[in-house]
C-alpha cells in the first residue's frame, strides 16, 4: 500500500511540475498543451482511485477535448485583424527645394498610385479614376497622360486653346494663360476648365465644361509642392529632364491665388499622400466621402460634393431597393456575381465590389462588365466604416436632391 501511495503522489507531483513547465516555456500553445497533460493526468488519477474514477474521469475526457481543440487552434498561424498603419511617403514632409529629383519623382508616383513600381492603384490624387498612363491605353473619361510633357507645349498652340470658347478662361482674375507646356500642365490642374481636350468635357457641354476637379481644393486638396511632385514624376516616368522646383512652383503660383494656398508651415508638415487612404468607423461619413474622393465621380445631395458626373447620383434612399428589383440586376444574381437582398446590403456591394453589379447607364463601352470604380477599397474600408457610410447613403433620397436644386433622370444621372 504505502508504495503505491507514494507512486501516486510522486506522480501527481511530477505532473503538475511538468504541466508548469509547458505553460511558463511556451506561451498560449503552451498553455493548450498543458491542458491536454492535466486530461491525462486527472484520468490516470481517476484509476488510481476507484471511489472518484467517475467523477475523475469525465472531468478528465472534457478537459482532453479541450486541450485537443486549443492546441489545434493554437497551432495554427495567427492572424490579426487591424487597420494597417499608414505607409510611410516617399519625402516625409520635406518641401519640395529640399528634396532630389528622385524623392521628388517617387513621392509624385505615391500621390498617383498609392504605390510603387506598378503604374496601378489610387492614391491621395485618384489620378488613375479618369487619366489612363500608359502608352496605348483606352483612357475613356480623360486624355492619356502617357507622353503628357511633349504634348503639352503642343496644347498651347491648339487654335482651341489660343481662342477659348471654355465656361472659364483665366483661373483667376488677372492669372492670364499658359505661355509654355509647364504652365499648361499647372493650368490644367488648376483650372481645367481653361482648356478641354477634344471629346472629354463633360456630356452636352460641347466640350466646354471639363468633369475634372480642382484638385487643390477639397476633396482632392493637393499642395503645391505635392502638384510639383507629381509633374516631376509625369517627366521622369518619359525619360525626360524634370523641371527646376523653382519653375514648377511659379506656374502653379500663377494660378492659384495665394488665399488659396496651404500656408508653408502647415503644408510643410502635412502628410504627403503616399499609401493608400484608410477609413475607419470614427471618421464621420462627409470625412470619408472626402478621403476616398468620391465626389470627383458622384454627386451627394446634402454634402459639398455636388459636381461629379461620372457616376450615378448618390440617391440612395430613392435608388437601392429599385436597382436589387430591376432585371438587370437580377440577371447578375442568377450569374453568381451580386448578391444583395436589403438597400444597405446593395450600397456595401457597391463599394466594395463595384463589378458585381454595374449601372447600365454608366458602363464602361471598352469593358461593360468592369466598374470604372476603384476596386479596391475593400482595402481601405474597415466593415464599421462602410456600414457607417452605408447608413448615411441610405438617408438621402430624390427630395433631399431636389432641396439641393439637384435633377436626376430615370437612369441616375444629374441633369442640371
Amino acid at each position: 500500500m504505502i508504495p503505491g501511495k507514494l507512486g501516486l503522489l510522486v506522480g501527481t507531483v511530477a505532473g503538475i511540475a511538468f504541466i508548469k513547465w509547458a505553460i511558463s516555456g511556451m506561451g498560449t500553445l503552451g498553455l493548450a498543451f498543458a491542458m491536454l497533460l492535466s486530461a491525462v493526468l486527472v484520468i490516470w488519477l481517476g484509476y488510481m482511485l476507484p471511489k472518484a474514477r467517475m467523477l475523475l474521469v469525465a472531468v478528465g475526457f472534457f478537459t482532453l477535448m479541450s486541450g485537443i481543440f486549443a492546441s489545434y487552434s493554437n497551432w495554427l498561424p495567427q492572424v490579426r485583424g487591424e487597420v494597417p498603419p499608414p505607409a510611410d511617403a516617399a519625402g516625409g514632409g520635406k518641401k519640395a527645394e529640399d528634396m532630389t529629383t528622385q524623392e521628388l519623382a517617387d513621392k509624385g508616383e505615391m500621390i498617383i498610385f498609392g504605390e510603387m513600381g506598378t503604374m496601378h492603384g489610387q492614391g491621395k490624387g485618384q489620378c488613375p479614376l479618369c487619366h489612363g498612363f500608359k502608352k496605348g491605353d483606352v483612357s475613356e473619361r480623360a486624355p492619356n497622360l502617357a507622353g503628357i510633357p511633349s504634348r503639352s507645349s503642343e496644347r498651347i498652340k491648339d487654335p482651341r486653346y489660343l481662342k477659348p470658347d471654355s465656361i472659364q478662361t483665366e483661373a483667376h482674375s488677372g492669372s492670364g494663360r499658359a505661355t509654355s507646356g509647364i504652365e499648361y500642365i499647372a493650368e490644367s490642374h488648376s483650372c481645367p476648365n481653361c482648356f478641354i481636350v477634344a471629346g472629354f468635357g463633360v456630356k452636352g457641354s460641347n466640350d466646354r465644361e471639363s468633369p475634372m476637379p480642382t484638385i487643390h481644393k477639397p476633396p482632392t486638396s493637393l499642395s503645391i509642392d505635392e502638384l510639383i511632385a507629381v509633374d516631376t514624376w509625369l517627366f521622369t516616368r518619359e525619360g525626360e529632364e524634370a523641371p527646376a522646383v523653382a519653375d514648377l512652383r511659379a506656374a502653379y503660383e500663377k494660378f492659384i491665388p495665394a488665399g488659396d494656398r496651404p500656408e508653408p508651415a502647415k503644408e510643410a508638415a502635412a502628410p504627403v499622400g503616399g499609401g493608400p487612404p484608410i477609413v475607419t468607423g470614427a471618421d464621420k461619413p462627409e470625412d470619408m466621402i472626402a478621403k476616398m474622393a468620391c465626389g470627383a465621380c458622384h454627386t451627394i445631395p446634402t454634402t459639398p460634393n455636388k459636381f461629379g458626373a461620372i457616376g450615378p447620383v448618390l440617391i440612395e434612399k430613392t435608388n437601392s431597393s429599385k436597382r436589387i428589383a430591376s432585371p438587370e440586376y437580377q440577371a447578375r444574381v442568377k450569374a453568381g456575381k451580386a448578391h444583395a437582398k436589403s438597400p444597405k446590403e446593395y450600397i456595401i456591394e457597391s463599394i466594395m465590389n463595384p463589378s458585381a453589379y454595374v449601372v447600365p447607364a454608366f458602363k464602361n463601352p471598352g469593358a461593360p462588365e468592369v466598374s470604372m470604380m476603384p476596386a479596391d477599397f475593400s482595402k481601405k474600408f474597415t466593415y464599421e466604416a462602410v456600414d457607417k457610410l452605408a447608413d448615411f447613403l441610405l438617408s438621402i433620397d430624390e427630395a433631399a436632391a431636389a432641396k439641393d436644386g439637384i435633377k436626376v433622370d430615370k437612369d441616375g444621372k444629374k441633369t442640371s
